[in-house]
């Protein structure tokens, strides 16, 4: 079969470009005119003190104007809320406080959690403020009836829950509802330096029984929403940062108590213990300079077991506080080009490994010290860099027991920056703003010079443009990408998965051996309809040169792309006699290589509802005609890419219910009667205010027609370039449970426990061979193949008790357990492979840490 090797890309532009043309900045009058008529909150400098308690007893709060008035968003949109809410707000030389008296004719409920948990079905209330007044930004401060803190930075794409300020609050309940009364210090914000300021304001309610979500500045769900909706608060005047500096001193004491393996270095039990302080330093109201000095970037939380079996690297999520806490400002959409800054490159596990599996290699690189500025100046701009050193790291091994001891050097020193910078334009609704990012090896040892790159660089430009009340939006990137190194290094990022030069059969790729360098770029655009009653869509063109290479830094899958995509959905917001909501949409994509070969390409048709009685329905279908895969043989010839249909559904039940149930059920087959089958549920128990259960079962069965296994050269071959690319049938059986109990004593004081067994098996079938390039076609191989089947069982958990033991002061007590288990069968069984889970030698690690704050 002849495959089209046209590719979509042009048409999809031309379509882009012509919905470009139409007016873009139509409308702003009208913009300008509904900013205006926005609800305003007023401010009134507070005369006298005032005690944060949740009783709002002080003469003071009777001299602002009350914010009142609150108007549904859910369940019932433009409605007035059922229960009445009022808010005041007051300030003094350090703090803005806010009173609200939230009524309520039924049950107050109030959930006990960690800081940050999920609003669950407890009752909320919120205030965002827009401190900055970009229409962009804004920080978020939430409550509940048990006083139970959620902190966010909230920007128009997402919000970032890892930003943990410092400030007071305190709530009280009674028969008619309840009220709260906070205190937020300005040295935990950032704003302008203007001596009247204005800001963003919205004011959020959730009464959990009822699902109902309300807020003081109403925005229809067809509207483009979040902080660029915002009402307006007024009347700060001559307000100062505070105290500049913050310090937090911290101890960490360490017991590991594991099996050390081949490991000749290392004994089954060892301890240790370190020290290091963040510092926090606000150079402006609007500008802030975090570093840690020998910071103890040790993770609490453990990252879930993978088994991986394709061509590319598994991407794991950032889950260290520094790194994660205002990362917001670093983001960069480079469509197709991956992500520029992957936090998790810095402390990296080292990259050169010594020949000998009797070695001790480091599990992380040390972090010798690290600091961001981020924030914003005049004229709308935002910045922000970073600065990270890592330490050279040092592995020692011996090539047979009992001989000399040796060293290599791991990780060279290294150091990683990045800076970014944008403005905004047009009150928010127009940015752009660019990115750079650099990462500096001092080489000094062969093996080291022949592995890594000794420089990498990076730097984009972004921009983006809404229009017409923001319904409309114009978004895109330009990315280059620079690595220099030994040719020996070059050479193999050449022949990297996400490069593959090698190819026999690409005529516009070819492995340069005295290359000592590579430069790269990646492009995209979208035009959007993404705000309307009833019609959004977008259209997406993107390309990636072979030679793009971002991953000293940044995370990237594939290079020699050239993808377009189209969407449409229709959706419905207002309730009928059956559904509270719902939607579908399709989507077309289309992706391929710059030999102009079409590598993927699919359709799907999705829809999603709600019941009346908050029951959640969703469903997926999909299509992939046949197309072509140039990563299938590992750097070998290109191969066909099987046609294939697939199905999804996923239910959830109400989940203001003590017992939610979800589960998801996706089944796939392709043309030569591959499959793939894959189960999920879900049951979270809340049977009190203060734990929850939550046990997720999965289950996944795949009979894959050709797994990849091994190369092996044959120059007699010529079919497939002097070489027998071997592959197997392969049954996958893979069988996981992830159990999590949260428990709380206070708001201040909380445990949370996590679990993740898992038992996976591959049964490779009888070794075959790729006949032809471009074809799907095999016979069987009778020389000798490696024998790939395998049972892997795994149990990974933690155990993790929170304090917060005084203002801005946190006691953590974590307990690590990891078991790891290998064998060479292939079938699975279930009694077996767990009783073989639970008579696994467990890895134990102990960790507690301590930190006090201080604002001097």
């Amino acid at each position: 079969m002849k495959l089209s090797r046209r590719s979509p890309t042009p048409l999809l532009t031309s379509v882009l470009l012509a919905l470009v043309g139409f007016g873009p900045l139509a409308g702003q009058a009208g913009d300008a005119a509904e900013h205006d008529a926005r609800p305003v909150a007023v401010a009134v400098r507070a005369e006298g003190p005032i005690r944060v308690d949740g009783r709002l007893d002080e003469g003071v709060w009777d001299r602002p104007a009350a914010v009142d008035g609150f108007t549904q968003i859910d369940p019932d949109e433009g409605a007035p809320s059922t229960q009445r809410t009022r808010v005041w707000v007051l300030y003094d030389d350090d703090a803005l406080y806010i009173g609200a008296r939230l009524d309520d004719e039924g049950e107050v409920i109030g959930r006990l959690g960690r800081r940050d948990m999920s609003l669950g079905d407890s009752d909320w209330f919120g205030v965002m403020l827009d401190s900055y007044h970009d229409h962009r930004t804004a920080f978020g401060f939430d409550v509940n009836p048990a006083g139970v803190k959620r902190d966010e930075v909230k920007v128009i794409e997402s919000d970032d829950n890892s930003w943990d300020p410092v400030w007071d609050v305190a709530t009280t309940v009674d028969e008619g509802g309840w009220t709260v009364e906070y205190r937020i210090p300005f040295s935990q914000l950032r704003f302008s330096a203007a001596e009247s300021q204005t800001w963003g304001v919205q004011f959020e309610r959730m009464i959990g029984r009822r699902r109902e979500y309300s807020v003081s500045t109403f925005i229809p769900k067809s509207a483009q929403g979040g902080v660029p909706g915002y009402g307006h608060l007024t009347g700060l005047e001559r307000i100062e940062p505070g105290r500049r500096l913050e310090v937090l001193p911290y101890v960490v004491a360490r017991s590991e108590h594991v099996d050390p393996g081949p490991n000749p270095f290392r004994t089954s039990s060892e301890q240790g213990a370190s020290a290091g302080v963040d510092l926090k330093y606000r150079v402006t109201s609007n500008l802030t300079l975090d570093a840690t000095i020998n910071p103890d970037f040790g993770q609490v939380e453990v990252d879930p077991a993978v088994i991986n079996l394709g061509v590319y690297e598994t991407r794991f999520d950032e889950k260290r506080p520094f790194f994660i806490e205002g990362s917001e400002i670093f983001d960069l959409n480079t469509g197709g080009g991956g992500q520029l800054f992957y936090t998790r490159r810095v402390g990296r596990t080292p990259q050169v490994y010594p020949p000998s599996p009797l070695a001790d290699v480091p599990a992380a690189t040390t972090i010798l010290g690290a600091a961001k500025l981020s924030g914003r100046s005049g004229g709308g701009w935002s910045v922000g860099m970073l600065e990270a050193l890592t330490a050279e790291e040092t592995a020692r091994y011996r090539v047979a027991p009992g001989g000399e001891d040796l060293e290599l050097a791991a990780e060279p020193l290294t150091n990683y920056f990045v800076g970014r910078a944008r403005r905004d334009l047009r009150g928010g609704a127009s940015a752009v703003g660019g990115l750079v990012t650099a990462v500096n090896r001092m080489m000094d040892e062969p093996a080291a010079e022949a592995s890594l790159h000794s420089a990498a660089y990076a730097g984009a430009v972004d921009f983006r443009h809404d229009w017409d009340r923001r319904r409309w939006s114009l978004t895109g990137a330009l990315t280059v990408s620079h690595v220099a190194g030994s040719p020996e290094a070059i050479t193999r990022t050449q022949r990297l998965p996400n490069h593959y030069f090698q190819r026999p059969d690409a005529d516009h790729l070819d492995v340069d051996p005295t290359a000592t360098s590579l430069t790269g770029a990646s492009a995209w655009a979208r035009v959007a309809r993404q705000a309307g009653e009833h019609w959004i869509g977008s259209l997406m063109v993107a390309t990636t040169t072979p030679e793009y290479e971002i991953n000293d830094l940044g995370f990237n899958y594939r290079t020699d792309r050239r993808d377009a995509q189209a969407n449409l959905r229709y959706r419905e917001n207002q309730p009928g006699e059956v559904l509270r909501n719902w939607y579908i949409d399709g989507t077309a994509r289309f992706e391929g290589n710059w030999d102009d070969q079409l590598i993927a390409n699919w359709l799907t048709l999705g829809a999603s509802a709600q019941t009346l009685d908050y029951v959640s329905l969703f469903g997926l279908v999909s299509h992939s005609l046949r197309a072509y895969d140039d990563r299938l043989t590992r750097g070998g010839p290109i191969a066909v890419r099987p046609a294939s249909s697939s199905g999804m559904l996923h239910v959830s039940s109400d989940g203001r219910k003590p017992i939610q149930v979800i589960g998801m059920l996706r089944g796939e087959r392709d043309e030569f009667d591959g499959w793939g089958l894959v189960a999920n549920a879900a049951v979270r128990w809340r049977p009190s205010s203060s734990w929850s259960l939550g046990v997720g079962p999965r289950f996944s069965r795949n009979s894959v027609v050709a797994q990849y296994v091994t190369t092996v050269p044959d120059p007699a071959y010529t079919e497939t370039y002097g070489a027998r690319y071997i592959f197997a049938p392969l049954d996958f059986t893979e069988l996981g449970l992830e159990t999590r109990l949260d428990m709380a004593v206070s708001p201040t004081l909380s445990m949370a426990l996590y679990a993740q067994p898992l038992l996976s098996s591959g049964d490779y079938g009888d070794a075959m061979y790729l006949e032809r390039p471009a074809t799907y076609d095999f016979a069987p191989y009778a020389g000798d193949a490696p024998d790939r089947d395998f049972n892997v069982r795994s149990l990974r958990g933690n155990a993790v008790l929170r304090w917060e033991w005084r203002r801005g002061s946190t006691l953590y007590v974590a307990w690590q357990q990891a078991r790891e288990g290998y064998e060479p069968v292939g079938d699975f069984r279930f009694r077996r492979d767990a009783d073989a889970l639970i008579d696994t030698q467990p890895d134990n690690i102990f960790v507690v840490k301590v930190n006090y704050w201080l604002n001097p």
